[in-house]
């Protein structure tokens, strides 16, 4: 049982860009390269666990779901590949009416590990994973030509789990999509050792006019799934995200370790 006095809306520091001029460089394997500039801010935080009217993908742009598995393994890439990352693919399918679903690392699960340090940590600041731009090559090499010119109107989403229980130490916060506005946004680049020219992604200024939420309750059986980016000039482009130190968690709680798998989604308009 979670604790009640572990649950509910909050206020809690944020990291965003500290300038309007220079995402810097943000790096998952290699904390030496980092040279981008944050700002903590005091965000209010909405729990959307348990509202009678829940958040959607096609409003705020996120949903949390129960999604579960016997005997699941995030950790064991032939296991994701095999059986959590198909099921998962078919569950975006389904929620979202696309017409075609490719995975956008190969069924991969991204591992996020706060209380391991040979595994990358939570990213504590708020971004979007890639530019307008930077997806464009990666939705190429994932999606054969036919299908991507058949279908123009592509979307990204991610579906993040928690592997630990909760109360979570870092949770993520999620910004709805309607509240997010590009004229505050920053270009930064994420370089790994596998890509020394780092691809674009997109973090942001503060703006008091972003509504920030978060999830108390997300255990181990949930996926909440999240739009990361649309090719529709005219839709919100997807959820601002990141990891954030929860004031109600209590001290000694588990270190946060999460799964991440992304999906490229195809509509026909």
């Amino acid at each position: 049982m979670i604790e009640a006095e572990t649950r509910g809306d909050t206020m809690a520091p944020i990291n965003f860009a500290a300038t309007r001029e220079d995402g810097g460089i943000w790096s998952n394997l290699d904390k030496s390269l980092i040279t981008q500039p944050l700002l903590a801010h005091p965000v209010a935080l909405r729990d959307c666990t348990g509202l009678t009217q829940p958040p959607s993908l096609e409003s705020e742009g996120f949903e949390a779901h129960r999604l579960t598995f016997e005997r699941a393994d995030w950790r064991n890439p032939e296991w994701v590949e095999a059986i959590g990352s198909p099921r998962t693919m078919a569950f975006i399918r389904e929620r979202t009416g696309a017409v075609h679903i490719a995975p956008f690392h190969g069924h991969m699960a991204l591992i996020r590990d706060t209380g391991d340090p040979a595994q990358p940590a939570a990213a504590e600041f708020v971004h979007l994973d890639h530019s307008r731009t930077s997806a464009l090559p990666f939705i190429a090499r994932c999606a054969p030509q036919d299908v991507r010119a058949r279908y123009p109107h592509v979307r990204i989403y991610n579906v993040w789990r928690v592997l630990t229980p909760p109360p979570h130490d870092l949770p993520l916060a999620i910004c709805d999509q309607r509240t997010i506005d590009s004229a505050d946004w920053v270009e930064g680049r994420t370089v790994e050792p596998m890509m020394p020219e780092g691809v674009p992604y997109v973090t942001t200024v503060h703006n008091p006019a972003q509504r920030w939420n978060w999830f108390s309750g997300l255990t181990p059986e949930d996926a909440l799934i999240f739009k990361a980016w649309d090719s529709a000039p005219s839709a919100p482009f997807g959820c601002l995200h990141g990891a954030f130190r929860n004031p109600l968690a209590p001290a000694g709680a588990v270190p946060r370790a999460s799964a991440e798998l992304r999906y490229i989604a195809f509509f026909e308009a």
